[in-house]
């Protein structure tokens, strides 16, 4: 075999094995690749090259499958969390008689199109399944407790946001340390773990908490009583509800 096609065979072997250094979840195909890149180390140690080139390319078209993969596992997952996220809304909001008697018409609006999110997520539609579901969160947004006796202005009534959304910053990023600083959080970074054991059941690996990616809704727990409502709005400013 003469040098261009050592290079050629080196050249693909090197670029599989980059691409199986990435963080793509373990499933099948990522199994088979390494697999394949193995055979193709082992046949480039005894020279036979040729092999070595199939094998190269089998890797590479499994890891190709792995990424398609896991990016179509995290499309369904942000569908889910939606839909799950939007159904405890309007579980919420229903479950106060005054409230849902006042909001009857966005609440049953919100249903509906829950009900569509649903039936987009059971034929794998994951993009318009979370669009859905997101619509439908949007209907109860400005939805507010209604009481059926005024209730006195104190720290423990203030209203704070319920959600947060994830999303990705060029720095200090967004993750459980970040979102727990921020005002109209907790205003305090150290209190992190709340937002980590209040979220375990929506992640897609609850043991660890730096597992969390762009669009992922996360609820807020309550750690002093505090009322909590709707959705983190970066424009707003949290700074005097302390």
């Amino acid at each position: 075999m003469n040098k261009k096609i050592l290079f050629i065979a080196l050249a693909v072997f090197f670029s599989i094995t980059a691409l199986s250094a990435q963080n793509l979840r373990d499933n099948q195909y990522q199994r088979a690749g390494r697999q394949y890149e193995k055979q193709a180390q082992e046949a480039m140690n005894d020279g036979r090259y040729d092999q070595a080139g199939e094998f190269a390319d089998l890797a590479s078209a499994e890891y190709l499958k792995s990424r398609e993969y896991a990016d179509s596992l995290l499309l369904k997952f942000r569908a889910a969390n939606a839909i799950n996220l939007a159904q405890r809304t309007i579980t919420d909001v229903s479950n106060v008689r005054a409230t849902a008697a006042h909001y009857a018409t966005e609440i049953a609006e919100a249903k509906k199109t829950l009900a569509e999110a649903r039936v987009l997520f059971d034929a794998e539609n994951w993009v318009e399944s979370r669009a859905k579901a997101l619509e439908a969160l949007d209907l109860l947004k400005d939805i507010r407790r209604v009481e059926t006796e005024p209730k006195k202005k104190t720290s423990s009534n203030l209203v704070l946001p319920r959600y947060y959304t994830v999303v990705s910053r060029p720095s200090n990023t967004d993750c459980f340390w970040n979102i727990s600083g921020r005002d109209g959080v907790y205003g305090d970074p150290t209190l992190w773990k709340n937002l980590w054991n209040g979220n375990r059941e929506a992640m897609k690996d609850p043991e660890n908490p730096n597992l969390i990616f762009p669009g992922m809704i996360i609820e807020i727990p309550s750690v002093n009583g505090e009322t909590r409502e709707g959705t983190y709005d970066p424009s707003r400013d949290y700074s005097s509800l302390k």
